[in-house]
């Protein structure tokens, strides 16, 4: 039985809190030094600083909205086993898609707490059905009685079990 928020404004609010809290955009220098440790490896050792500051900033900046554990998380992942992809040097994209993965379940949060469902309540003393309630109540919505089942049908076959076209291959 689903209730209303309306009835549990502190579900409510607590699930917003929990999401405003890990939704909190990273600090750019911390970012910039877990993207340079993820790309430590990758690096050519010829391309000049310059270049790998301005590099530093667009990862930076593509990462921007994200918090630092959903990065952490994500160039972590990058690295793993679990990623095929890992012995390729990782774009932006690569981790900020990754860091959206990792942010589903903040996502969910952000939507309970706009949502009007606050979970489910096992419902106070109810009444069971009887089977004769149960049967009445089927025959009602136009389904047959239990003891009339015979089984599955199978689409295409005839009363002896056997397929059209095998009565028709032994008839040839």
């Amino acid at each position: 039985m689903l209730r209303s928020l309306h009835a549990a404004p502190a579900e409510r609010e607590a699930a917003a809190m929990i999401a405003a809290q890990l939704s909190r955009p990273g600090d750019p220098v911390r970012t910039m030094a877990r993207v340079g440790a993820l790309l430590t490896p990758y690096f050519d050792k010829d391309t000049p600083r310059a270049l790998r500051e301005i590099e530093m900033e667009d990862w930076a900046d593509a990462l921007a909205d994200f918090p630092d554990w959903a990065i952490e998380r994500a160039a972590k992942w990058w690295k793993s086993a679990d990623n095929p992809q890992r012995r390729k040097r990782p774009l932006e994209g690569d981790i900020a898609e990754r860091c959206r993965i990792e942010m589903r379940a903040v996502r969910a949060a952000r939507i309970r707490a706009r949502s009007g469902w606050a979970g489910t309540e096992a419902p106070e003393d109810r009444e069971r059905c009887s089977p004769e309630a149960a049967a009445r109540a089927m025959r009602a919505a136009g389904f047959s009685p239990a003891e009339d089942f015979t089984g599955p049908k199978r689409f295409g076959a005839t009363e002896m079990g056997q397929s059209a076209t095998d009565e028709q291959r032994g008839a040839a």
